[in-house]
C-alpha cells in the first residue's frame, strides 16, 4: 500500500506538478487562480489534502508519517509557472528563504541523539518541502490585482468553514465545533490569521463596493466560527487584531465608509455572539471548576525544559512524544509524579503516549534545541520586519492596508504561539507560509525601489 502512495504521490510532484505549472506560464488568469486554490483549500477536511506514507497513526507529533499535500504541489506548480515565464523583475529565490531553509537543517542535528530517527526524518521532510509553498506563493503574487483575488478567495473558504461549523451545531447538535479540522483551536487561529487581513483591506478606499460586501460577510462568519469554537483564547485574539486594524484604518482619516464598516462590525459581532455565547460561557463556568489546580501545561513544559537541559541540540525532531512516555522513563517520571500529588493511581498503560507540550516555543526548545529554536525565531521575526517596512512603505494603499492586517494577525499568532503548537499543523503552517510569501514579494519590491505609486507594479505580459 506505501508503494502505491509513494507512486502516487511522487508522480504529483515531480510530474503532474510540473507540467501543470508548465502550462500555467502562458496563462496568467489561471496562475491567478492556482494562487487563489492555494489559499482556499487551507479550508477544506485534512483526508482530502494529504497523503501519508509510512503512516503511524497513534502517534501525536508533528507528522504520522512522510506528509505529502496538495498544498506543497500548488506551490511546486506556480514555482515551475514562474521559472518557464521569468516575468519582469523574475527572481529566483524569495527573500529570507535560505533563513528558512536553515532552521530546518539546523533542527536535523537533533537527528543525532533521536530516539526514534525515522520520525525525525518525517518532519524534517515535511517543513522542508512546506518551503515550497512559501516559494510559490511568493512567484505568483505579483500584482495588486493578485491581493485581490486572494482575499476573495480567502472570503469564500472562510463562509464554506462557517456553513459546516454550523452544520455541526444546528444539525448535529454538537456544542464545541471543529469544522474541517482536527481540533477546534488549529480553526480558531486558521480563521483569525485570515480574517484579520481580510478586514484591514476591507477599509481600504480603493477596494471594490462588492469586494467590500464580501470581505465583511465573510468576517461575520469568522466571528461565528471563533465563537462556535469555544476558543477562549481565539476569541481574544480575533477581537483584539479586529480593534487594532480598525485603529489603523481612522488613523489614516476618517471616512463614512471606515465608520459604517465599524458600526456594521460591532452589529455583527452582536448577532453571532448570540447565536453561540451560551457554548462559551459554559466552557468558561467548567474552566472555572478547575482554576486552583496546577495546569496540565506547566508539567509538560517542565519536561520540555529536563529535555533542554540534557542536550543543546534536542532530544529529536518529532520525538517530544517518543521521549517523553514509556518506556523512556526520565521525563514519564515527571508526569507519574504529578498525577501522584492528584490522587491518581499509577498505571504504565497510562504513560506509553503521553500528552505532548501545548507550547510551541518550549516544543522546538525541546525537540531540536538551541540551534533549531534560535533560527525558527529568527525567521519569525524577519517576517515582522518585512510587515513594518511594507506598512511604512505602502501606507495609504490597498497593499498597505492589507500588509497592516497581516502584521497584526502574524504577530497575534506568534504571540498565541506560547500555549499553542499549532503552527505545526499542516493547514495552520501552509496559510502562513501563503502570507510570508506575499510579505517577502513586498519586500522584494521595497528592496527594488518599486511601488512609490498607489500599488505593487503589474507584471508585463
Amino acid at each position: 500500500m506505501d508503494f502505491v502512495k509513494l507512486v502516487i504521490v511522487l508522480s504529483g510532484y515531480v510530474l503532474m506538478a510540473p507540467l501543470l505549472g508548465s502550462m500555467l506560464s502562458r496563462n496568467r488568469s489561471a496562475e491567478r487562480a492556482v494562487l487563489c486554490l492555494l489559499v482556499f483549500v487551507t479550508a477544506w477536511d485534512p483526508g482530502k489534502l494529504t497523503l501519508m506514507v509510512d503512516s503511524v497513526e497513534f502517534y501525536r507529533g508533528h507528522t504520522k508519517g512522510f506528509e505529502f499535500s496538495l498544498m506543497v504541489a500548488l506551490g511546486i506548480s506556480l514555482t515551475v509557472s514562474a521559472a518557464v515565464r521569468k516575468p519582469g523583475g523574475y527572481r529566483a529565490l524569495p527573500p529570507g528563504l535560505w533563513l528558512y531553509l536553515l532552521y530546518c537543517a539546523l533542527s536535523c542535528l537533533s537527528l543525532i541523539p533521536a530516539a526514534n530517527k525515522v520520525y525525525g526524518l518525517m518532519a524534517a521532510w515535511k517543513f522542508t518541502s512546506a518551503s515550497l509553498i512559501f516559494i510559490g506563493a511568493f512567484q505568483a503574487y505579483r500584482d495588486e490585482e493578485d491581493l485581490r483575488w486572494m482575499l476573495r478567495a480567502i472570503s469564500c473558504a472562510i463562509i464554506l468553514e462557517a456553513l459546516v461549523c454550523m452544520k455541526l451545531r444546528v444539525l448535529e447538535g454538537r456544542w464545541q465545533v471543529h469544522g474541517w479540522f482536527e481540533h477546534q483551536n488549529p480553526m480558531a487561529m486558521w480563521t483569525y490569521l485570515l480574517s484579520i487581513p481580510l478586514l484591514a483591506a476591507s477599509f481600504a478606499p480603493q477596494i471594490e463596493r462588492r469586494d467590500t460586501f464580501l470581505h465583511i460577510g465573510a468576517v461575520g462568519a469568522a466571528a461565528l466560527i471563533i465563537l462556535l469554537s469555544v476558543s477562549r483564547a481565539g476569541l481574544a485574539a480575533f477581537v483584539i487584531g479586529s480593534s487594532i486594524v480598525t485603529g489603523f484604518a481612522h488613523l489614516r482619516g476618517l471616512t463614512l465608509k471606515k465608520s459604517l464598516i465599524t458600526g456594521l462590525g460591532a452589529a455583527g459581532a452582536l448577532v453571532a455572539g448570540s447565536l453561540a455565547l451560551d457554548s462559551l460561557l459554559t466552557r468558561v463556568q467548567a474552566e472555572a471548576v478547575h482554576a486552583d489546580e496546577e495546569d496540565l501545561r506547566s508539567v509538560l513544559n517542565r519536561q520540555s525544559r529536563a529535555m533542554l537541559q540534557d542536550s543543546a541540540v534536542g532530544i529529536g525532531w518529532n520525538n517530544f512524544g517518543v521521549a517523553n512516555s514509556l518506556p523512556i522513563e526520565k521525563y514519564a517520571a515527571l508526569m507519574m509524579e504529578w498525577d501522584e500529588t492528584h490522587g491518581f493511581r499509577i498505571y504504565d498503560d497510562n504513560y506509553i503516549a503521553c500528552p505532548l507540550t501545548e507550547s510551541l516555543y518550549w516544543l522546538l526548545l525541546s525537540e531540536t534545541g538551541y540551534p533549531g529554536f534560535i533560527s525558527y525565531i529568527a525567521f519569525l521575526l524577519l517576517t515582522l520586519w518585512w510587515g513594518i517596512r511594507g506598512l511604512i512603505r505602502y501606507w495609504k494603499t490597498f497593499t498597505g492596508y492589507l500588509i497592516g492586517g497581516l502584521l497584526v494577525a502574524l504577530t497575534i499568532t506568534y504571540l498565541h504561539g506560547t500555549v499553542e503548537r499549532v503552527l505545526t499543523q499542516t493547514k495552520n503552517l501552509s496559510a502562513w507560509l501563503v502570507f510570508a510569501g506575499v510579505l517577502a514579494r513586498v519586500e522584494a519590491n521595497r528592496r527594488q525601489h518599486v511601488g512609490f505609486q498607489p500599488s505593487l507594479p503589474p507584471t508585463p505580459a
